[in-house]
Order: C-alpha cells, then sequence, then structure tokens
C-alpha cells in the first residue's frame, strides 16, 4: 500500500507542478526534456549495480524502454494539441478514460480474476472520471479533430499497457535500469524535438525553465519507481482504476482549495463516485 500511496501523491505533484508552470511562464518542453535527463540520470545511479552502456541494447526489455519512451513525448504532444484544437474537457476525458486498456488487457490476456464487485467498480471508476471533468457548458468540436483525443485515448493505454507486460515478463530485479533508460530514451527524443525548435524559431533556453525540469525531474523519477513497484503487487484491474481515480480526485480537490477552481455539484459528484469505486474495487479484490 506504501507503494500505491507514494505513487498517487508524486503522480498528483506532476499535475500540480504543470498547473504552475503556466503561472511562472515556464516553457514545457525545456522542462520536460531536462526532467527526463535527471530521472534517467536519478535512476542509473540508484540502481543496485555496474551500469555498462554497451550491455543496454541487449536487454530483453530495451525493445519496451524504446517504445514506451516514444510514447512519453509523443502522447504528451497530442495532449497539447488536443487541450488546443479539441477542448481541454474532451482531452482530460479520453486521457483518463484510457485505463479501458490496461484493465481489459489484465483481464483478458493475464486471465486475471473478475466478480461482479469488482466489475461494479471499473464500470463505476469510469463514469467518475465523466463526472468529475464535465463542464456546464458544451462543446462543439470540429469532427476533424476529434482523431486527437482518440489518438491521446490509445497512446495513454497502449503506454500503460506495455509498461505492464515489461514488468511482468522481461523488467525482473532491474526496474530501475529500465527505468533509466525509458527516460534517457525519452530525453533524446526530445533533445531532437528541442533542436528542430531552436532551428526553426531561434535558440533560446530559460533558466526558470530548466530549474523547473530538475524539479519534475525528481518527481517523476519518484513517481515512476513507485509506479512500477505498485505494478508488481496489484493487478491491472485493480491498480490503474485507483490510480487514475485517486489522481483525478487529489488533482480535483487540489484545484479547488489552492487554485479556487469552481467545481459543479457533478464534479463533486464523480469525485465522491470516485471514492466509491475504489472501495468496491478493493472489496472485490
Amino acid at each position: 500500500m506504501f507503494y500505491l500511496i507514494s505513487t498517487i501523491l508524486f503522480s498528483t505533484g506532476i499535475v500540480i507542478s504543470f498547473k504552475l508552470f503556466t503561472r511562472f511562464r515556464i516553457d514545457n518542453l525545456q522542462a520536460i526534456t531536462v526532467n527526463y535527463l535527471v530521472a534517467a540520470i536519478l535512476s542509473y545511479l540508484a540502481f543496485q549495480g555496474r551500469v555498462v552502456p554497451a550491455d543496454l541494447p541487449l536487454k530483453p526489455w530495451f525493445p519496451f524502454a524504446c517504445v514506451i519512451g516514444l510514447t512519453f513525448i509523443l502522447v504528451f504532444v497530442v495532449f497539447a494539441l488536443s487541450a488546443q484544437k479539441a477542448g481541454i474537457a474532451v482531452t482530460s476525458v479520453s486521457s483518463k478514460m484510457s485505463v479501458v486498456i490496461p484493465v481489459s488487457v489484465g483481464i483478458l490476456a493475464y486471465a486475471e480474476p473478475l466478480n461482479g464487485i469488482k466489475l461494479a467498480g471499473i464500470l463505476a471508476s469510469l463514469i467518475a472520471f465523466y463526472l468529475t471533468f464535465r463542464k456546464k457548458q458544451e462543446q462543439k468540436i470540429d469532427k476533424r479533430v476529434l482523431v486527437l483525443p482518440v489518438l491521446l485515448f490509445l497512446g495513454n493505454g497502449a503506454n500503460d499497457t506495455l509498461t505492464k507486460h515489461a514488468q511482468m515478463f522481461h523488467v525482473g530485479d532491474e526496474t530501475l535500469l529500465f527505468l533509466g533508460t525509458v527516460f534517457l530514451s525519452s530525453m533524446i527524443i526530445g533533445s531532437l524535438m528541442l533542436l528542430r525548435k531552436g532551428f526553426r524559431q531561434g535558440p533560446g533556453l530559460h533558466g526558470r525553465s530548466l530549474l523547473a525540469g530538475v524539479w519534475l525531474g525528481f518527481l517523476n523519477f519518484f513517481s515512476s519507481y513507485f509506479f512500477l513497484l505498485s505494478l508488481g503487487k496489484f493487478e491491472s484491474s485493480v491498480f490503474f482504476p485507483i490510480f487514475n481515480v485517486s489522481i483525478v480526485s487529489l488533482s480535483a480537490l487540489t484545484g479547488f482549495f489552492f487554485f479556487r477552481e469552481r467545481l459543479s455539484w457533478v464534479n463533486w459528484a464523480g469525485i465522491v463516485l470516485a471514492m466509491g469505486a475504489i472501495l468496491l474495487i478493493a472489496t472485490g479484490s
């Protein structure tokens, strides 16, 4: 339970940090790229053993680390585009609803047990996602940009599923080495994106963005580390709904109390339902 609670708290810290980035005019891409560098260094330093770069491509989990590192960056880019073109509400729901993918894979591919109580909890958690992010005014969306929330849904779900598969069958006791390689892959891709941006708009690194990236790197390392440890302790059908519902609930409460974001009675109903979903899933396990 300690691993799960730690994962939720550090992950919520990342969400809060992104809220503050806008206030302090932090360049997201610069901060995220530096974050991956810091997280990779921490992962390799914390690994109990010798790190031999030439041996990394020979590891059975290496292809998964590269693909997951790629999806980390791509999903972020898609999230930003979706928020701009399809709207925050649709984007948020699509992102959180992706929990359906790893949960379904866990039940269908890994034969994880499913009973009526757990199923009710899973369904309740999905409804809670929608209610928590539901806005009063309906948004009209151009059908041509609906592909962005769909890609976000698939990207998040695929990323979580690949991480679970790698943890179950390939990572073993090399969790930190695996994490470091994932972060390093993301950092390399982020650096290429920064170079491309620099060629098009001119170079311009900002000290505050780099410092924000260091802070984000610490949060990301501990969040991901406890995330993988939690995956080894819980079934996918239990972990992912609890994890996502908790992030949604804590983020909403933080926004209300610290950022003065107004929540409708429907949003509060979603938070209460989320708590009930957690109890149902835990009871059914």
